[in-house]
């Protein structure tokens, strides 16, 4: 008598295992790309931070070497003034100068302050006492910050409207005794150091401030002059700390930003600035989709491994149970069908083995 047919469930072996690896891989793939997304945001976070202090540092470090080579020069000039004769220390100092564009006058003054030879006989005779550089050459050396030279800017003369700006350096001239007869001043036109700001900044691919000591802005590569109650980090730059962190510029786009409390090389003074570099957030735009589209192709080819795996374990392990049961199945309901056997797994064997012995009990 056939057996009663019977409604079983749609769910197999086979769709059971697929369904349970799907879920997973889903649950798995949805928590790989939420760390994969927090975690990118973090790499490049970091990544800019320590770009922008690395840079910083090599862009005060390049300024610095790049004075301290005119402070040696500075030194070698005290060191041969009292033993030239007048017109080749002339000589002498208008070959310093070279064309004129990065060092704007050099000259040598007697211990009261009166110019003894210059570059291109400029302010001979003139009484330059009260000049801060003066001074401080008198007092073992003398780095100054960004200035006007109302006097020096005539003689010069500018092709704009602007007023010309320097940066000095002095040094004492000592007799064979050790004493002080007198001081070298060296002007440096700010004109060039704004531009090697910029073709430093440009190179390393980011936004450079020259500040003073007090937070204000002495020089920059973008035009920008925010103030000390715009930023934090210009706050910070007046306490002579190193700083670095992420904050929104008066422009409003965010930048990570580093703060260099003093540029110094070697024995050149300190002109008392600090160096700020900046780099926007979105600098690393790219390079953060880039990973993470590495990052969800990497996820993608572990699901299509872990999927083909799946299908090649269905068909090696789940579908001789499932020919199993279609066998079982169909001797119950009278065929004489011989079972097909199977020894992949135990259970396979057993259900193959049991299958055959009643296919063989069955009376005749």
């Amino acid at each position: 008598m056939p057996a009663q047919s019977r409604d079983y469930t749609r769910l197999t072996l086979t769709r059971s295992v697929y369904a349970f690896v799907l879920i997973t891989l889903a649950a798995i793939f949805v928590l790989l790309a939420a760390i994969l997304a927090d975690r990118s945001g973090r790499m490049i976070d970091e990544a800019l931070d320590r770009a922008v202090n690395v840079r910083t540092h090599a862009a005060a470090k390049i300024l610095a070497r790049s004075l301290e080579r005119d402070w040696r020069s500075l030194g070698f000039l005290a060191e041969q003034a009292t033993n030239l004769k007048q017109d080749t220390l002339r000589g002498v100092l208008d070959g310093m100068q070279g064309e004129g564009d990065r060092i704007s006058w050099i000259g040598y003054t007697d211990i009261n302050g009166r110019v003894i030879e210059a570059t291109d006989g400029m302010l001979i005779g003139q009484d330059v006492s009260a000049r801060p550089w003066f001074r401080g050459g008198l007092n073992g050396g003398f780095a100054g910050d960004m200035h006007e030279a109302l006097l020096l800017a005539k003689l010069l003369g500018s092709e704009t409207d602007e007023p010309l700006r320097f940066i000095d350096l002095s040094r004492p001239v000592l007799d064979v005794r050790g004493q002080v007869i007198g001081v070298v001043g060296m002007h440096i036109n700010a004109n060039w150091l704004e531009g090697s700001l910029r073709e430093t900044a440009r190179n390393l691919e980011l936004d450079l401030f020259l500040l003073s000591a007090d937070g204000s802005v002495v020089a920059t590569t973008t035009g920008e002059t925010p103030r000390t109650s715009d930023l934090e980090i210009l706050r910070v730059a007046q306490t002579g700390s190193e700083g670095a962190m992420r904050e929104t510029w008066p422009d409003g786009q965010d930048y990570f930003s580093t703060l260099v409390p003093q540029i110094s090389f070697k024995e050149l003074p300190s002109f008392g600035w600090r160096m700020l570099g900046r780099i926007e957030t979105k600098s690393f735009a790219s390079d953060a989709a880039l990973l993470r589209q590495g990052g969800l192709l990497s996820v993608l080819a572990i699901l299509a491994i872990l999927f083909g795996a799946t299908a090649i374990y269905v068909r090696i392990f789940a579908a001789p149970l499932a020919m199993l049961a279609g066998s079982a199945e169909r001797i119950a309901g009278g065929s004489d069908e011989y079972p097909p056997s199977s020894t992949v797994t135990r259970e396979a064997a057993q259900i193959s083995s049991a299958l055959a012995r009643l296919q063989q009990d069955r009376p005749i």
